[in-house]
């Protein structure tokens, strides 16, 4: 007899938590001493693709859009609700992003330098 796996589909829908965690509000508290809060408003650009990330937000307000431009598109990529954070893998190895993070609606952010993101790793 043989197990046979069923095939799981890798959809970024089934695994939102698990690629955005959402950090706790004693976490929040902690990364709060190293950065400030800044406010957005909606369409405001946090970051653009090919820059190379140098901050780090948190959300505490309103929500993040991260989208993948294409030509003149975007492909929506994933929404960064409160408690969600930015922090790709470029930020930390210092390469250039590859998404667009984008303020949905007006809200609030905690932004923290790179150079303070490294030192709490």
């Amino acid at each position: 007899m043989t197990d046979t796996i069923p095939p799981v589909p890798l959809t970024l829908a089934a695994r939102v938590d698990q690629v955005f965690p959402t950090l706790t509000a004693a976490q929040i508290a902690r990364l709060a001493v190293h950065g400030q809060v800044r406010h957005v408003q909606r369409g405001e650009v946090l970051i653009e693709a090919g820059e190379q990330p140098a901050r780090f937000f948190v959300v505490t307000a309103g929500h993040i859009a991260i989208v993948r431009p294409s030509g003149g598109t975007e492909a929506l990529v994933a929404i960064l609700r409160p408690g969600q954070f930015t922090g790709e893998v470029t930020m930390l190895s210092g390469r250039r992003g590859v998404v667009r993070m984008r303020a949905g609606e007006p809200g609030a952010v905690l932004e923290v330098a790179r150079d303070h993101v490294l030192a709490l790793v």
